[in-house]
């Protein structure tokens, strides 16, 4: 399916902690504050496609306060975003990773989500992470991740019982991020977007 598939690849040094990946220096967007304001539909398909097997490597996919260059920690330790990620210390799945002002416990997704299926710029599979959220409704995130050519998909809601704290504040803006991290491998680590797309009702 990747090998069909047109995408923009990104691939980092072979220095350890060195990033691939794309982000945005401008952040837009918000989650729904209650009253109308706020809200988007935010839809990113992409691969990892490591040409050999980086140990620890970290990731993240999806929605940031942050729009400078990414640093080398955890993803599930990140604070006001919410995204698709790989933990350095699981290569079996990936994890929905969340948080308003505090990072929440991040969410397995099962082993029919690994990262890679091989290595190589063939070797990733497509994921689609889709979020949603609407102005009418204070904080809450709807999520779907989908694995491209296959039937699995996983799809929840975020309803945080303190708003800001276990999601992103209605006035914290957003902006869209891509990363992938060798950690303290000294290999290349990659990733392939193959679409980003995000609109608003305001």
């Amino acid at each position: 399916l990747l090998s069909r598939t047109r995408r923009l690849g990104y691939e980092s040094s072979t220095t350890a902690g060195s990033f691939a990946g794309n982000y945005t220096t401008s952040a837009q967007y918000t989650v729904g504050d209650g009253t109308g304001l706020g809200g988007f539909f935010y839809s990113c398909r992409f691969a990892f496609t490591d040409a050999a097997a980086v140990s620890g490597v970290r990731a993240f996919v999806g929605l940031s306060s942050s729009v400078a260059t990414p640093t080398n920690v955890e993803p599930n330790t990140l604070t006001n975003s919410i995204g698709l990620a790989q933990i350095s210390t699981d290569t079996t799945q990936l994890y929905l990773v969340y948080g308003g002002s505090a990072a929440q416990t991040a969410i397995a997704l099962g082993t029919n989500f690994p990262p890679m299926a091989a290595t190589g710029a063939t070797g990733g599979n497509v994921y689609a992470l889709t979020l949603f959220s609407v102005g009418a409704e204070s904080g809450i995130i709807y999520y779907r991740v989908e694995r491209s050519g296959t039937t699995y998909s996983v799809e929840g809601t975020l309803t945080p019982t303190v708003v800001g704290t276990q999601t992103p504040a209605g006035t914290t803006l957003l902006a869209h991020r891509a990363w992938r991290c060798n950690n303290a491998t000294a290999l290349a680590a990659a990733i392939d977007i193959v679409g980003v797309y995000i609109e608003t009702d305001n």
